[in-house]
């Protein structure tokens, strides 16, 4: 009895204290720190697998994360809420220009909901140790494979000994939602994270030419503007640090440009995201923007305070992902217009980096963790499968 009152007692305690650290900001304002729960205008290397706004730009997970339990045999998935510390901050050495590795580059912004370039077998290293591909989710927001046997697989007996030979063992990628009869989207915990008032975590889409899948870099915002047209916002960005990973990568996308993950930061040239949550595409704002161009032309005006733009893009974050379950998308939102200052293709230092730990938990599928995951494919295969051929079945 002793064991069931202490842990009462200590439950209480964090409860009491997780209610008191909250910020009851009315405009939806982020609380720091929190513990943590594609691409351009035109065409990528994968149809439909997630587009960037290359003339745009781009909040933090939920206090409680999900995780889940898989049972392959059955595909039944158990969500469970648990709570996790924040991540560990480090303090990044400071950038400056003309030191080893750092370069000059922009951020743009966008999320379109599309299955991420990354998740997608042929574009990542299968003989890497450990494998590691992109997670990618259900319109629900629960993982789901990233990659199946084909449906058109070949598999025979060697009629002698009675044993199962592979002819041929293909894989079919799970269809991205931004795709014809797709399912596969984008997961909601992907959105940016602020540890502090000056260091924040996100996910993002570069140049082919700059990165591969899970290359993190290190991001110093230096005030500037890639028009040229600095604004408050740019200055107020000045000196914060963004550590970024490559979820996907774009042919349009410019070196040294990051098209950061940002929900309602404009879905692009594809769009699944407006029909995963329920909303009008128009209430994602512009195509190319999102929100912050929306609140623009609202306003009429590019040169008013930081503060009108941010408070306007406040409003919309809460207004369209206003559902519990859209938690790390308006919190993600809301970072946008809190930490990022609603700062519109700001310009800073890069470097490349390893990964924090947030990044390498949170990015790879915990489903296929082989390149030769032998799922049953949605819809079920083509061609008969002899008995006694072992695969692992999912319901879809």
């Amino acid at each position: 009895m002793k064991c069931k009152y202490m842990y009462f007692f200590f439950a209480s305690l964090l409860i009491f204290a997780c209610n008191n650290s909250s910020n009851n900001d009315n405009n939806g304002g982020l609380e720091y720190p929190a513990p943590p729960g594609q691409y351009s205008s035109s065409d990528v290397s994968e149809p439909g697998l997630g587009t960037s706004s290359s003339s745009t730009i781009l909040g933090l997970s939920s206090a409680f994360s999900s995780s889940s339990n898989i049972n392959l045999s059955s595909g039944e998935v158990a969500m469970s809420s648990s709570f996790e510390a924040p991540p560990e901050i480090t303090n990044w050495p400071k950038l400056q220009e003309g030191q080893s590795g750092v370069q000059k580059g922009w951020g743009s912004r966008y999320w379109d909901g599309c299955k991420p370039h990354c998740s997608l077998r042929n574009n990542v290293d299968t003989n890497a140790v450990p494998f590691s591909v992109c997670r990618n989710c259900n319109k629900n927001n629960k993982e789901i494979p990233t990659f199946t046997l084909s449906p058109d697989i070949e598999v025979r007996y060697q009629q002698w000994d009675g044993q199962i030979v592979e002819d041929w063992v293909g894989y079919r990628e799970t269809v991205s939602s931004c795709q014809s009869g797709g399912i596969a989207y984008a997961c909601w915990d992907m959105a940016p994270y602020a540890l502090n008032d000056t260091l924040s975590y996100a996910f993002m889409a570069t140049a082919l030419k700059n990165a591969s899948c899970g290359q993190c870099f290190q991001i110093q915002f230096d005030g500037g503007n890639h028009g040229n047209d600095v604004k408050e916002a740019h200055r107020l960005l000045k000196g914060k640090t963004l550590i970024v990973m490559a979820t996907n990568t774009g042919s349009d996308v410019e070196t040294g440009q990051f098209d950061i993950m940002i929900p309602g930061g404009g879905p692009g040239m594809f769009d699944s995201f407006a029909e995963q949550i329920g909303v009008n595409k128009e209430q994602l704002g512009e195509g190319y923007g999102g929100f912050l161009t929306t609140c623009q032309r609202e306003l009429n005006d590019y040169d008013k305070p930081a503060k009108d733009y941010q408070d306007c893009v406040k409003r919309k974050c809460n207004a369209v992902f206003s559902k519990a379950e859209h938690k790390d998308l308006l919190n993600g939102c809301l970072w946008f217009a809190d930490w990022y200052m609603a700062a519109d293709n700001p310009t800073y230092l890069y470097k490349k980096v390893d990964c924090p730990k947030y990044f390498t938990d949170k990015y790879p599928s915990t489903i296929n963790k082989s390149a030769n995951n032998k799922i049953e494919p949605f819809g079920g295969f083509n061609k008969p499968i002899p008995a006694g051929y072992e695969t692992q079945k999912w319901t879809w």
